[in-house]
């Protein structure tokens, strides 16, 4: 008998399952709070500087250039080049972890997330996300979601970031399901949904903005996970 068709679904978390971007602007808020007046920014600059230094030095971890924790210390030592002079590498750490305490004080899934993973309970359900794994466990553990995942795959774990095509091969190789079995869903067209499917899955972008881009007619979009259930019984 042939396998179900998807036999696996596998998700993102991060503007996917999870509200990261709130999460982020809640925490970048008591944080400038506590260091606006020295950094000299306002709020909204600080959010911008964030999200720089989050695309650089994330992105060295994820190219294994750097652990988590030293780009974590990269990215506080450069916003606060200016105020803090030979930052050191333990003072860089005590500052992330005052931001890091009210980021994770704000996690929470999206209203969405929940109610369809259980009404996908039947199939293969699993994650694949950029990032450290045992921090990603920890934000599905508090959106009261892990129970509903057989495995949970991170770039640290498969030893590939998305968008390379390996990363999903091998997440569905560790599930021992084909790719072409297997749909991913996540909120970032070119990282999700159009990379997945160069690796063989079925790609479908979570377009929560609306931002109106073409996906291409490989590729569907839904606005909630709760379009998520019909479209694959359709």
């Amino acid at each position: 008998m042939p396998p179900k068709s998807p036999a696996a679904i596998l998700f993102d978390v991060d503007g996917t399952l999870m509200d990261d971007r709130r999460a982020v602007l809640s925490a970048l808020t008591s944080f400038h709070s506590r260091v606006g007046r020295e950094l000299g920014i306002s709020a909204d600059d600080l959010v911008i500087r964030w999200r720089e230094l989050l695309q650089l030095h994330f992105g060295r971890y994820l190219a294994g250039e750097i652990t988590m924790r030293e780009q974590r210390r990269a990215r506080v030592i450069d916003l606060f080049t200016a105020s803090k002079i030979n930052l050191s590498p333990e003072m860089a750490d005590g500052i992330f972890e005052t931001y890091e305490s009210d980021y994770r004080a704000s996690w929470a899934a999206y209203p969405d997330a929940l109610p369809a993973l259980e009404v996908l309970n039947g199939y293969v359900l699993a994650v694949l996300s950029n990032g450290d794994l045992a921090q990603q466990t920890d934000k599905l553990r508090v959106g009261g979601m892990v129970r509903h995942f057989s495995r949970i795959f991170t770039s640290s774990d498969v030893g590939r970031a998305k968008p390379d095509p390996d990363a999903f091969s091998r997440a569905c190789q560790r599930l021992d399901i084909s790719p072409n079995h297997c749909i991913f869903v996540g909120d970032s067209l070119e990282l999700d949904a159009r990379a997945s499917a160069v690796a063989g899955l079925k790609g479908i972008w979570l377009d929560r903005t609306c931002n109106g881009a073409d996906p291409g007619s490989d590729i569907r979009v839904i606005r909630s996970l709760l379009e998520l259930p019909a479209l694959i019984d359709a």
